[in-house]
């Protein structure tokens, strides 16, 4: 069973206020760390990166520094999130086994993790983490609060996010694209296609905002 992981780190980091991914912390890119986690993992048999395009030449240099050989192809993203996992999944050439879809920007995901992942994806063929929501939900417009939302079956939803590769390329070819996904679960939910949500890991954050840095900078 041949398995990808494709990382996406094309975005533009407007609230971070630059290129969160490649910023560097204790002397490594927040990308490279997420790259890391794939290439260790003995499972894991490729990598697809996308980033921006103006950063492929460089990618390619840290990419042979840092002696990281499961990086197979360094393509550019689009200009949404599912433009650049389209063009990542569009180099993943096997056509069965598992594709993992990773943030570039969550550089703090375990082997454990990934392992649990891989074990339930061949299981259930959707699978996805998120940490339940502890705080109350409000929903609001106009600085008016419209009702407060139950929170018992709420998650917050992390990446890695693990699908059967020939379910995720079918469906995604199929998908309504002009319709904004902010996830590839969504792509599936849309289409009727079951998607199984299990616990994540708390310390699996998404670097946002430079704030975020302190609390990574700990963890490490």
């Amino acid at each position: 069973m041949h398995i990808s992981a494709v990382i996406v780190a094309a975005g533009k980091g407007s609230r971070f206020g630059g290129t969160k991914q490649f910023h560097v912390v204790q002397g490594i890119p927040l990308l490279v760390y997420s790259i890391m986690s794939f290439e260790k993992n003995r499972k894991i048999d490729s990598i697809i990166l996308v980033v921006p395009k103006n950063k492929i030449v460089f990618m390619k240099k840290l990419i042979r520094k840092s002696k990281l050989k499961k990086v197979k192809k360094i393509v550019s993203g689009g200009k949404r999130r599912q433009d650049s996992v389209l063009k990542g999944l569009a180099q993943v050439k096997a056509q069965r086994g598992i594709v993992i879809i990773h943030d570039g920007v969550r550089p703090l995901i375990t082997q454990s993790l990934i392992n649990k992942g891989i074990a339930l994806c061949k299981k259930h063929k959707a699978v996805i983490f998120g940490i339940p929501v502890k705080d109350t939900v409000k929903e609001s417009k106009n600085h008016r609060v419209l009702g407060t939302v139950p929170r018992n079956n709420l998650f917050l939803i992390q990446t890695p996010q693990f699908y059967d590769t020939k379910l995720l390329k079918k469906t995604i070819k199929t998908a309504l694209m002009s319709r904004e996904y902010t996830d590839e679960s969504a792509i599936l939910e849309a289409q009727g296609i079951p998607v199984h949500l299990f616990k994540g890991q708390l310390n699996n954050i998404k670097i946002t905002r430079k704030e975020d840095l302190k609390f990574l900078k700990k963890l490490l």
